[in-house]
């Protein structure tokens, strides 16, 4: 509620500011551009900045995403976010932004339907779930479909344009605590969200399996929007992009599972494998052990790192079972930004 009642007051303040700067350049927009002056005038006001703040809905596709109706599911995942922006317009086509955000993805395998064969009841039987607070930073060229005059005060009322370029973002995916590790001794912070990347439930922390995954991921942002002029210097914007993140980490699912003899860390071991599990520890219910014992089968294996043996789910927990899928994760960012034209 502090975001929307900060974002139209926002809104108000930039109204105000708009009332006056007309007031104050009604001459520029009755200058002629016949003459080497109007000319000088045109260049100079064909160039300029523009800048603002938006509130964005986020949503997550990746491994932790439903493999039936995908987009209802993603859709239901949604999270806000806020984002401040600064655009520079080069010409009447032409224009590049930079923007800076902070936004919510969130992934649970216990949205998926568990009487679905498939990928779908094995996403069932992984129970892996996420949360992920990103922080954002993006890079892009903006091409409007129309062409805009010179000045600013003279640009069209409506116009649509296309966006791509880089986004980077800091990421750092956590999970809630279960109550019990594998052996079921308690955890004492059960219920309690903790950092996953540190935890290496891949096994990135031994150099069996390889290193951690970068906190830095990049994506490749493509999208399309629609921009209202509503004051002499103000505009609203209504976007939405499609972020190609190129790593399958920003849900600490990329990959297979490794041999649990691996972790020293007995939380780590916990949330490398959670199929096991009788909860699913993001909603706190739970979860349909028969349907799980029907559709998979126990497997028994001797760790070649502490000698123990472990029991487990086929396909899961275990050297060669994958953990994740070969696909890239998705976020979806639709944006609703009022902008200011910072120009005399």
């Amino acid at each position: 509620m502090r975001i929307i009642k900060s974002f139209f007051i926002l809104i108000l303040i930039l109204i105000a500011c708009d009332s006056f700067s007309q007031q104050m350049h009604n001459k520029y927009r009755r200058k002629s551009h016949t003459s080497q002056n109007g000319y000088a005038n045109a260049n100079k006001y064909s160039k300029y900045f523009t800048g603002g703040l938006a509130i964005n809905l986020l949503n997550y596709f990746g491994d932790a995403t439903p493999a039936e109706k995908t987009f209802i599911n993603g859709i239901k995942v949604t999270r806000p976010g806020i984002s401040a922006f600064l655009n520079y317009k080069l010409s009447g086509t032409f224009s590049l932004s930079s923007e800076l955000s902070y936004g919510r993805i969130i992934g649970d395998d216990f949205n998926t339907s568990p009487d679905i064969d498939g990928s779908s009841i094995r996403k069932y039987i992984r129970n892996l779930s996420f949360r992920n607070d990103l922080v954002g930073l993006s890079l892009t060229g903006r091409v409007n479909f129309l062409k805009d005059p010179y000045e600013y005060w003279k640009r069209k009322n409506f116009n649509i344009y296309a966006l791509t370029g880089i986004s980077f973002y800091y990421s750092n995916p956590k999970t809630k605590i279960p109550e019990k590790s594998r052996d079921g001794v308690p955890f004492e912070n059960a219920g309690s969200w903790v950092a996953l990347r540190p935890l290496g439930t891949e096994g990135q922390n031994s150099p069996a399996y390889g290193k951690k995954y970068s906190a830095i991921q990049v994506g490749v942002p493509l999208g399309l929007g629609v921009r209202i002029r509503v004051g002499y210097k103000i505009d609203i914007q209504v976007e939405t992009s499609v972020n190609f993140i190129l790593s399958d980490y920003i849900d600490d699912i990329g990959s297979s599972y490794v041999d649990l003899g691996v972790f020293d860390d007995e939380l780590a071991k916990t949330l490398s494998d959670r199929s096991m599990e009788e909860k699913a520890v993001l909603k706190n219910e739970m979860r349909d052990m028969t349907l799980i014992d029907e559709s998979t089968e126990t497997f028994s294996y001797k760790s070649n790192f502490d000698g123990k043996t472990y029991n487990v789910f086929k396909g899961f927990g275990h050297d060669d079972g994958l953990r994740g899928g070969s696909r890239l994760d998705l976020i979806t960012v639709t944006s609703f930004k009022v902008s200011y034209i910072f120009a005399n």
